[in-house]
């Protein structure tokens, strides 16, 4: 009998001190930080949406190794691309952007062929979203 109440014991004093710490979690606020937005993608085109099929939303994480290049390519589809890791050349033509760790980009499905490059020297990690359509390519490599 003794154990048992030693036990309750116990877990009453245990619960006692973590409690404290969930209200304090639940008085923080939920924070939303805007990233990018725009109208027009990285190229100048502006953003439009397919309107023949049903929409549909993709979300990817893609990964560029060391020194590897995409092909040039375009994109059917808006996107927001969210580089969370590493550091990349964006090549469009002439222009040439770069973007490191924790830098976001918008691709127009109105732009140019481009492709990217991890200039970096660890592993690329993008995060993209395809506001897209049932069907579409997400990438047209030329």
């Amino acid at each position: 009998m003794q154990k048992i109440g030693n036990l309750l014991i116990s877990s009453i004093t245990i619960a006692s001190i973590f409690m404290p710490l969930e209200i304090v979690k639940a008085q923080e606020k939920i924070e939303v930080i805007p990233l990018i937005q725009s109208t027009k993608g990285l190229g100048g085109k502006k953003i439009s949406y397919p309107r023949w099929k049903q929409a549909e939303l993709r979300f990817f994480k893609v990964v560029i190794p060391i020194g590897a290049k995409t092909p040039i390519h375009t994109h059917p589809a808006p996107m927001v691309v969210y580089l969370a890791k590493g550091k990349l050349k964006h090549i469009r033509g002439d222009v040439i952007n770069y973007f490191s760790s924790k830098q976001s980009l918008i691709e127009s499905n109105n732009g140019d062929e481009h492709f990217v490059e991890n200039v970096g020297n660890e592993p690329a990690i993008l995060y993209v979203v395809a506001a897209s359509a049932v069907g579409l390519p997400t990438t047209i490599n030329k």
